[in-house]
């Protein structure tokens, strides 16, 4: 572990979450009455760094907003977490990314997102923070960005010497060079991410047999999350199951964000991969307990208050 504080990268995605709550999702072509309605701030990057904020990391976080209402809030929102403020690149041709969420009283969820502005987010905005790169120990990506600005934000990251993380979603990953994933340390993908570049994962055989294959691309640990059941690690020294953390879930929209956000964390903070995997587990449960994305993600101390 270095001896000074733990900084981590994100090069994210920002989306403005328009959420309802309904008793159950609606079938094809029918309509159903919400209990609720909220906005607020989301994105797979965005979501993963206040996260890693609230649990007490130094982040920057290089993101595209466009200038218009929901970018204005975006800004806020980066401004009241505490972040710096110089890498958030303001788009004055592009709106803001948005994501219609919908989510039923069990907790389960449908997305939609229009990337907006993020989808020109560019090499060389990440190549203008390229100094806050150097100085950190972590860099996590996501493909809610152009697979050429997550590509060049890799390399980067391992031209000087960073941990680097992938969480793949929500494109598909058959759709990826395979160049790029021999600069990914920790790729992270779910198990809809997974069976769509590798078919089903319905034992724990086919989970081993993908989580080899992707070792095979290149890929240096594969954590892939398992839902209620948890999640499977691998590389070439090790692999394991690590339990779910069990909770009564609300919402569990953002989960995967929190997870992700919380591994790198704990990564940074030196642990291994069981340890680190079970406390991102903890966050990502906590996280369900609440409505939202973003602001639904846990601080330090709640997590240290569940023992």
């Amino acid at each position: 572990m270095k001896n000074r504080t733990t900084h981590i990268v994100f090069v994210a995605s920002f989306m403005m979450d328009l959420t309802t709550k309904l008793q159950r999702l609606p079938l094809r072509g029918e309509t159903v009455f919400g209990d609720e309605f909220k906005s607020g701030a989301g994105g797979k990057g965005s979501n993963q760094a206040v996260c890693a904020k609230r649990l007490g990391a130094e982040v920057t976080v290089i993101v595209k907003i466009g200038n218009d209402m929901f970018g204005k809030e975006a800004y806020s929102n980066f401004e009241k977490e505490g972040f710096d403020t110089d890498l958030i690149f303001i788009d004055e041709e592009h709106p803001t990314g948005v994501a219609p969420i919908f989510v039923e009283d069990s907790g389960e969820n449908i997305i939609a997102i229009v990337p907006g502005a993020n989808s020109y987010l560019a090499p060389q905005d990440v190549a203008k923070g390229e100094e806050r790169i150097r100085a950190a120990d972590i860099l996590l990506t996501n493909f809610e960005i152009p697979l050429e600005t997550s590509l060049y934000a890799l390399k980067t990251a391992k031209e000087f010497g960073l941990t680097t993380i992938l969480n793949p979603a929500p494109a598909p990953m058959k759709a990826v060079d395979s160049e790029l994933f021999t600069y990914v340390d920790i790729l992270t993908p779910n198990e809809t991410e997974a069976k769509g570049l590798l078919g089903k994962l319905d034992s724990r055989m086919e989970i081993e047999e993908s989580a080899h294959e992707l070792l095979g691309r290149g890929v240096g640990t594969v954590v892939m999350t398992l839902g209620e059941k948890g999640a499977f690690y691998m590389n070439d020294e090790e692999k394991g199951y690590v339990p779910a953390f069990r909770v009564d879930t609300i919402d569990a929209t953002g989960a995967g964000d929190a997870f992700n956000g919380a591994l790198a964390v704990s990564l940074a903070e030196g642990n291994g991969f069981p340890e680190s995997i079970q406390f991102a587990n903890r966050v990502a449960a906590l996280s369900t307990t609440r409505f939202g994305t973003a602001p639904a993600m846990p601080f330090r101390h709640e997590i240290e208050q569940t023992g």
